[in-house]
């Protein structure tokens, strides 16, 4: 695998401070929009070689907040639409095509990647589960805060995509849209590996925890 690590996929975080969404719900959103930015470029044609180019390197994301005014104004904006969004809960979320740095738009590059820490509220239910929906198992102990997490999530959510192969971007858009989370202590996420469908992420440690870190992985619903 090439490193590249100079392409990221921005991804951008609804933190309302007055009225804030569940950390549980924020991570799926964050990693099922992600993914599904992928897939809806796909579908739609409109990948111009960064998608290709990013998934050879690292699948650099970065996770920024937005409160509720600043999130509505680029939601918003027709020079800026996102490429794929999830709504769980409260939670909300936008992500985009991967880019530089440099060549990142200034409204995003200029939300800030500190202050993610969302409330520990139980995920909302899932209405619409079915065999084979994925459901992200992460490393609880590890105690990473919710763009972390979510940074993590979205890893592992795609990884299961690639590996899984769907060609159909219909069923694959419906399991996405179902995935589910499982906080799982120390010791549950030993013993659900075993049941992993995709790899397992290991942190590179540059942020929050230390390197070689396994984080997260995907389950199947039976």
């Amino acid at each position: 695998m090439t490193d590249s690590p100079s392409l990221v996929q921005p991804i951008v975080l609804l933190v309302d401070k007055n009225d804030p969404a569940g950390h549980s719900d924020s991570i799926l959103a964050v990693a099922i929009a992600s993914v599904c930015a992928y897939t809806n470029g796909l579908e739609h044609g409109a990948d111009d070689g960064s998608w290709k180019t990013w998934l050879s390197g690292r699948f650099t994301k970065s996770v920024r907040r937005a409160d509720a005014k600043t999130f509505a104004k680029i939601a918003g904006d027709p020079e800026l639409p996102a490429d794929g969004a999830a709504w769980i809960g409260a939670a909300r979320a936008m992500a985009y095509a991967p880019t530089t740095y440099e060549d990142m738009p200034k409204k995003l590059s200029r939300l800030q990647v500190s202050g993610t820490d969302l409330p520990a509220y139980d995920p909302t239910p899932q209405s619409r589960q079915r065999p084979g929906d994925p459901v992200i198992v992460l490393n609880n102990a590890l105690g990473m805060s919710t763009g972390k997490a979510a940074a993590q999530a979205a890893h592992a959510l795609f990884a299961w995509h690639l590996n899984r192969g769907n060609p159909d971007p219909d069923i694959a858009s419906l399991h996405l849209l179902s995935a589910g989370l499982i906080n799982a202590s120390e010791s549950e996420f030993e013993q659900l590996k075993a049941l992993a469908a995709g790899p397992v992420i290991v942190d590179s440690g540059l942020t929050e925890i230390e390197p070689n870190t396994a984080t997260a992985f995907v389950i199947e619903r039976p």
